[in-house]
Formats: structure tokens, sequence, C-alpha cells
């Protein structure tokens, strides 16, 4: 495939010159000498590639690339300067241009970077096309009311059932997920779409207050009940009043304290630190925890009575691992997101990284697919995300040296024993002995090279042998 750049640039020289490059490695070119025969040579024509002068005599180059975009979509834009700051390099980030060349511009780091521009601005132009060709495609996704939870798997969709029936009752909540899968979103869901919706909605954190604090922290304390005591204050419970407290990471609550919260589910009321007077509070709870509470009641870290209070109405939220099929609506709403805060356009993503998305294992679940989403945005160059944006989720997961260590000496210490064992049964000589441990110890020996790729050092401290004796075993048995 040829593919077609403009070469933008007030520079006659430079213009010939890096045009011969480019054309001796394959590409078209096209040569604009200032800003207007660059406006009309994208009007005539469509580029992959956009090499763009800062200055170009009758125009900022930067002021330009807006233009270029509006009427080029699906180019990608290298900036040129012979000045290069750091305020350059910013303000065309900013305004998404794929790259940027500093004068005197290096022929090989030229030709990779026009090269990485191509392949990015082909996939950018087919992700145009096949969105033209089918607009269905766009935005055809359901949400919820609220428009920040998103997914019509089968599991998410038990998930709406339940959110839908709790909203309307009063009844405790005890929602339980991996750290990332949405349990305030869901929290508060709830709490808007319930009677109580107009009152308080209060998040406490129970993971993040120090126990000393915590029992204050919840049910308030009077004026003297503590050295910094210095007037009476209410506590989430009484800030709730009315509305809905939400008990984020309730199994990290001490024991005491759990006593404390099974009387106000069963009370309605609470007693303020220092004081001997109880208070009555009308609040809805939610609780939320990333624990397995069955696991903590064994170990009598969490009270059996407090869970079954709080086990009204129980909501399992899947890992994003298992719900795969709504990450692209997922990756929709958060560059969706992501443009309106930042008032600019939404950047696109190709089909290619969305596959690889898909395969990602997401440990941090949906939190982290946000994350990474925001740090590709911020990151990226050109109109559209790449499988380049997300190097920390696509480069190669290092492998555990211990446990392959550990996996290959006991499979080898296992060989030597029925080697030994099988031996000790034969007399025929020390030709079949030589034979048999050539077909025990020779396939392993190769998966384990393989694996640390020639390195022999590696290799004999994997298999937990001395260097030289794996020497000489790999040259009896012709390894290389």
């Amino acid at each position: 495939m040829s593919y077609s750049i403009l070469i933008a640039d007030d520079d006659h020289s430079l213009r010939l010159v890096l045009s011969a490059v480019l054309e001796k490695a394959g590409y078209q070119t096209v040569k604009a000498k200032n800003g207007q025969d660059a406006i009309t040579c994208v009007q005539q024509d469509e580029f992959d590639v956009i090499l763009l002068d800062i200055f170009l005599g009758d125009v900022d180059g930067l002021e330009l690339i807006e233009s270029l975009q509006k009427r080029n979509p699906s180019a990608a834009i290298i900036v040129i300067t012979g000045h290069g700051t750091t305020q350059t390099a910013i303000e065309a980030a900013k305004r998404r241009a794929y790259s940027y060349l500093t004068k005197p511009i290096d022929k090989e780091e030229l030709l990779n970077i026009v090269a990485r521009a191509a392949t990015a601005a082909t996939i950018t132009k087919e992700e145009r096309e096949i969105k033209a060709a089918h607009p269905s495609l766009v935005n055809s996704q359901t949400i919820d009311a609220q428009g920040r939870m998103v997914g019509q798997s089968p599991a998410m969709q038990t998930v709406y059932q339940i959110i839908g029936r709790a909203a309307v009752s009063d009844e405790t909540v005890l929602i339980m997920g991996e750290s990332g899968t949405g349990k305030e979103l869901v929290s508060e869901l709830i709490h808007k779409n319930s009677p109580r919706s107009e009152n308080p909605f209060v998040v406490v954190d129970c993971s993040a207050i120090p126990p000393s604090l915590i029992e204050s922290t919840l049910f308030g304390h009077v004026k003297g009940a503590f050295t910094d005591a210095h007037a009476d204050r209410k506590g989430k419970f009484e800030q709730a009043d009315s509305g809905t407290i939400f008990l984020d990471e309730v199994g990290e609550l001490p024991i005491d304290i759990q006593m404390k919260l099974l009387r106000v589910l069963q009370e309605r009321e609470i007693e303020p630190v220092g004081s001997n007077e109880t208070r009555q509070v009308d609040v809805r709870i939610i609780a939320a925890t990333n624990q397995k509470l069955n696991n903590a009641i064994a170990q009598k870290t969490f009270r059996d009575d407090l869970y079954y209070r709080l086990n009204v109405v129980p909501i399992s939220l899947p890992p994003l691992r298992e719900r795969k099929e709504d990450i692209p609506q997922l990756i929709d709403l958060f560059t969706n997101q992501f443009a309106q805060e930042y008032q600019i356009p939404k950047i696109s993503i190709s089909s290619d990284t969305i596959e690889k998305l898909i395969a990602y294992h997401w440990p941090g679940n949906v939190r982290e697919l946000e994350n990474a989403l925001k740090r590709a945005l911020v990151m990226c160059s050109g109109q559209m995300l790449l499988t380049e944006h997300f190097p920390q989720l696509f480069e190669k997961e290092p492998e555990n040296p211990i446990e392959s260590q550990n996996i290959a000496q006991q499979v080898y210490a296992l060989l030597q024993q029925q080697v030994s064992l099988y031996l000790e049964s034969e007399t025929d000589g020390s030709e079949l002995h030589a034979e048999i441990r050539e077909t025990y110890e020779k396939p392993l020996f190769e998966i384990v090279l393989q694996h640390t790729e020639g390195n022999r050092s590696k290799a004999s401290e994997i298999l937990g042998i001395n260097r030289n004796t794996l020497h000489t075993k790999l040259n009896e048995y012709g390894i290389k």
C-alpha cells in the first residue's frame, strides 16, 4: 500500500529533501510552501500523514492543525520545528498532533515516525468508514437512567433487576464484589431511585478511618468526651438522618463497633461517644464488602448476627473478567465522559485495541479500565486510541521466576527419581541406561532452554544443577 504524505514547510530545500527521502521509501508526497497551500491541498486530496512546519510564513502551524483535521480527519499530523521547546511540544499534543520532530531531522527517526503515523491513519480511516456504513453501531447501547452504569451482559441484567427491587423498598442491602466493580455506584443508584432520593446520601469508607476514631465518626460525640472534643459533633448516621448511609468495606469494622452497628439496625438509635442518652435515627443502611464475610465469621473477625441483619437484600457484582461483553460499552461511556469533562472532540478507538482490551484479564475491574482509558486519552497522539497508548496493559506480563524455578526443579528431581528406579530394575548395561536418560532428560532441557532463550546460567538455576553439568548434558544430547 502506498501512503500519501503532505509536506507543508516554508523551506524549499527542506521540502525537497523530505520528499526525496520519503519517496525513496515508497511514499507519495505533495509539497505545500505555506498555510494557504496546505489548506488547498487537503481540500483537493486526502492524505495519510501531514508533515507540518510550525512556522509557515503566513500562519502559525499549530493554529492550522484544527483546520487540517476538519478537512482531513483521518490524517496523522507530525509537527516540525527548528525551535523545539517544552511549550511547543505541549501545544502540539493538546491539538492532537500525532508526533513532533525537531530540525535538523534525522532520516531514520523521520521514517520510523512516518511509518507509525501512516499505520495509525489507516486504522482511523477504516474505523470511520465502518461507523459511517453502520450508524446503528454507534451509541446503540442502553444505559441506566443516570448514564453511569452500562452493560447488557446476563450478570448485569440480574444486578439491574435487584437494584430496581431494592430501590422501592427500605430494606438493608449488602453489596458484595471485588474492588473496582462499582459497589458505591450501585448504592448511589439504589438511593437515587428510592423514596429517600431527595434526602442525604452519606458515604463512609470504613477501611480508611483509624480504629480510634471510628465510633466518633459514625455515632458522633458530645463536648468533653475526649481531649479534642471541644463541642458536640454529629456522626455520619445523624448526618444521614431521613436518607441513606453507605458503609463501604463494612468487613473492616472492629468487633466492638460491629455490636453498636447491630444495635442501630435493630433499634434505629445511636449513642454518641461520651453520652448516656440515645438518639433516634431514620436511616436506610447499604453496606458493601470485597471480603468473603463467611470466612471472616469463621475466623471470629465478623459477627454472624450482624451479617444476617445486613444481608437482607444481597447484591453480588460480577468482576469485569466475567462480563467482558460489556467492555465496548464501558469504553464508549468513559471516552464520552472524558470528552465532555475536558470539552474536546471524542476520541475513537481502533477495533484491534478493543479486542485486546477485551482479552485483558482486568484484575482491577471497571476502575482499572476507566483509569487505563483516561491515561491513554491524556497521552493519545492523533485522532484514535491504539494499542500503543496502553503500554502498561499490553506489555508481556513478567513471569514468576520463583514459581517456574520451583516447578522445573520438582519435575527434574522427579524424573531423576523415576530414571533411577527404572535403571535399578534393568541389567542390560550402560548403553540402554544412556538411552533411557536421554529420553527423560533431553525434552526437559530443551523446554527450559527455550524458556530462558538459550541462557545456560538461568537454565541451570531453574533446573537446580551445576552449570558445568548442564553444559556436559547439552553436549551429550547435541542440544544447541
